[in-house]
């Protein structure tokens, strides 16, 4: 798309404006879910699905991925799902309905001080699974 896209004369803010609304959220759909599973190739071909685009958008005044970055003033993939995650345990952690998903031994949401830095106990898992698993990921995303 991007591709045809540029062939068609699109100016480089346009191809980010359509890789913001068209192919990242192809990418991070339903990303709590998953991302803590991935391993660290799948990680890769995320990132280059990411720098293939970039290349696209910039055409010839791409030099590198981290130029690209700081040009079109976007995260890395990796950044992204860390933060989309910590946003998503935040919500939950607070939100009184549905704060049940995550482990009951959780305190209540206090502000956060300089002299607390853990906000929610983890467990120490018996398991990779749970290891792994987007309960504990997102916890160890709060707590940092």
């Amino acid at each position: 798309m991007l591709c045809q896209l540029r062939s068609l004369g699109a100016t480089a803010d346009e191809l980010r404006g359509v890789y913001l609304t068209f192919i990242l959220p192809k990418l991070m759909y339903a990303h709590p879910a998953w991302s803590s599973t991935l391993n660290l190739t799948q990680r890769q071909q995320l990132e280059r699905v990411q720098k293939r685009a970039f290349r696209v958008i910039l055409g010839p005044f791409y030099r590198s991925y981290e130029d690209a970055l700081t040009c079109l003033s976007l995260p890395r993939q990796a950044t992204r799902h860390q933060e989309a995650l910590e946003k998503f345990g935040e919500g939950l952690l607070h939100h009184p309905r549905l704060r049940h998903l995550l482990p009951a031994d959780m305190p209540l949401p206090a502000r956060a001080t300089q002299h607390q830095n853990r906000v929610a106990p983890l467990r120490a898992p018996h398991t990779n699974w749970y290891h792994l698993s987007v309960v504990s990921t997102m916890v160890r995303a709060i707590n940092k």
